[in-house]
Order: structure tokens, then sequence, then C-alpha cells
């Protein structure tokens, strides 16, 4: 989920000791990625156990992130979330995770939740509802959205997402908080 910081599996992964019918198989390496043939990594972590079960790992760690910031933006369709996407990757600002949800999916997760808490906050849903439908005129068929996690330095945070939210205002992006 969080490959743009941190990598794919197979670069986090170093060794690994794998049980298989035919025996034990062991991968020792100081480094990620080899150019001799195929890589075990791959294989076996691509196989999701159909080859045997991992049971020892070596992997890669970071330092637990000073800021993790998480939020969400609205967009009037597909396609221009489509375009934002696009553009945020050229931009190389690069949040640790950013997914576009379609219309569908998002209809499904507002669907399952959980009940709100307090009147306050049902309230709040409510403003926030009428905002995004009847202020800006979303058309509530079509909106799709991005989930955003931003993880770094202060610095590298707010970098990010100067430049993420100045390209969804581009496109009529509508910050949305972190619990839509």
């Amino acid at each position: 989920m969080k490959k743009n910081i941190y990598g794919n599996i197979e670069d986090i992964v170093l060794n690994i000791k794998i049980v298989t019918p035919s025996g034990t198989i062991t991968k020792n390496s100081d480094y990620p990625r080899i150019s001799s043939g195929p890589d075990l990594n791959q294989i076996i972590l691509g196989s999701e156990g159909n080859y045997g079960i991992i049971t020892e790992a070596i992997v890669r760690v970071r330092e637990v992130p000073k800021v993790r910031n998480y939020n969400s933006i609205v967009f009037n369709n597909w396609e221009t979330g489509v375009k934002f996407m696009y553009d945020v990757a050229r931009s190389r600002q690069w949040p640790a995770s950013m997914r576009l949800i379609d219309n569908i999916q998002f209809q499904f997760g507002m669907a399952l939740k959980p009940a709100v808490a307090s009147k306050f906050k049902e309230y709040l849903d409510h403003i926030k509802k009428y905002y995004l439908l009847e202020v800006k005129k979303i058309n509530p068929t079509e909106m799709v959205v991005v989930t955003l996690l931003f993880e770094g330095s202060e610095d590298l945070v707010a970098m990010q997402e100067k430049t993420v939210y100045g390209i969804a205002a581009k496109y009529g992006g509508i910050k949305a908080g972190k619990n839509l």
C-alpha cells in the first residue's frame, strides 16, 4: 500500500526461509535484487503460499515517520480523478499512499460506515453532504474519491501536500477530510 515510499515487497524482504513439501529453502543475501536468474523472493512472494510457507524473514525497516496525515479529495467523476492522479504521478511529489476510489466502491464504503456517535457529528456530516451536493453541485452517482496518506518529515509532508492539493484545485477537487 505504501510502495511510493517504501518500495515493493521484494525490495523490503532481504532474507527468507521457506518450508515446502520437499524441504526447506533459505535465501540469504544483503541485497534485495539479483541479476542471475529468477529471484526466489519474487517467486515465493507472488505465489501466495502455493510453493511454500515463509517461516522466517529478515525485512528492511525504517524509522516511524514524524508526521502522518490522512485526507481525501472528492472529484466530479472518474475521468477527472484519473487526470489528477496522472498529474500527481508526473509531479514526483508522491504521498505514501494514494488511491482513486470509483463511485460504486465509494457508495459501498458509505453503506458500511458505522453509525455516528453523536448528534454533533451527525450534524457535521449533514453540512458536509449539503456542501458537496448542493453548493458544489457534485453528482452523487458520479463522484469519486482519492484517499491520501502523507508520511515523513514535517517539511516533506508540507511540500507534498502543497503540490497535491494544488493539482487537486486545478481539477476542481474538494478536500473532504480523513473521515469522509
